[in-house]
């Protein structure tokens, strides 16, 4: 009977790398946890520290270096940092030569509003607490109640994703109408929106508004900028 060696060859060979996998897996899964890495996503304002971060990755009541890998629980970990009211979504991953590391993206605030108990409402339109860490510079609103965030949403989303006037709105005021009246920056004069409706048209009507009183030198003379009506702006001077 003849031996077929190749096959005997390419089964010894399988035995052995499956035996190194094994082994392998095993010595890997015995080791510690050496050390925590938090990454912030880029350019990002710290409303949470990295202490922080440090402090909700325990398992077991205990920081996790020092503990074996084979017993972490990432999902857990996971869904421990984006309970927190400062954190968007989390990443938590281990590697190879025993760091745990997690990749944290905070959430971000579009506007601050004056209240009782003052919060921001952030990127998703939802309430977002004030931060002991950072102050973010963003429009302050009065006048607003909680029940009305979804109201003003859209409007705070639009100046937020327009170059001119994310940097020119400082102020907003909800009156008893449901009027929103906005307070640019260093510019003497308010500007009466109305309702948060026709967002696209009204704006488009201020910007051509405001380029041609720029180009007047008039833009001091004005008290108010009044976008309520369709197709108009009715300036009304000091």
């Amino acid at each position: 009977m003849k031996i077929n060696w190749f096959y005997i060859r390419m089964g010894v060979l399988v035995f052995v790398t499956l035996f190194l996998v094994a082994f392998s897996h095993k010595r890997n899964a015995a080791r510690k946890v050496e050390r925590v890495e938090v990454h912030f996503e880029t350019g990002a304002n710290l409303f949470i520290t990295e202490e922080t971060v440090d402090k909700l990755l325990i398992q077991n009541e205990k920081p996790l270096e020092g503990q074996a890998k084979e017993i972490l629980d990432l999902r857990n970990l996971e869904q421990k940092l984006d309970a927190h009211a400062m954190i968007s979504d989390a990443d938590v991953y281990l590697t190879l030569d025993g760091v745990v590391g997690a990749t944290v993206k905070q959430r971000k605030p579009l506007a601050r509003v004056q209240a009782q108990e003052p919060y921001y409402i952030d990127e998703t339109g939802a309430a977002m607490p004030l931060s002991s860490n950072y102050a973010a510079r963003v429009p302050l609103i009065s006048g607003l109640d909680r029940k009305q965030i979804e109201e003003v949403y859209p409007l705070l989303s639009f100046l937020h994703n327009d170059a001119l006037l994310n940097k020119q709105v400082v102020g907003i005021t909800r009156d008893a109408r449901g009027d929103y009246i906005l307070t640019p920056r260093v510019l003497d004069y308010k500007i009466n929106l109305g309702k948060v409706s026709g967002l696209q048209s009204k704006f488009a009507n201020y910007k051509a508004f405001y380029q041609k009183a720029i180009k007047d030198n008039s833009l001091e003379k004005y008290k108010t900028v009044d976008l309520r009506y369709r197709g108009q702006v009715i300036g009304t001077k000091k």
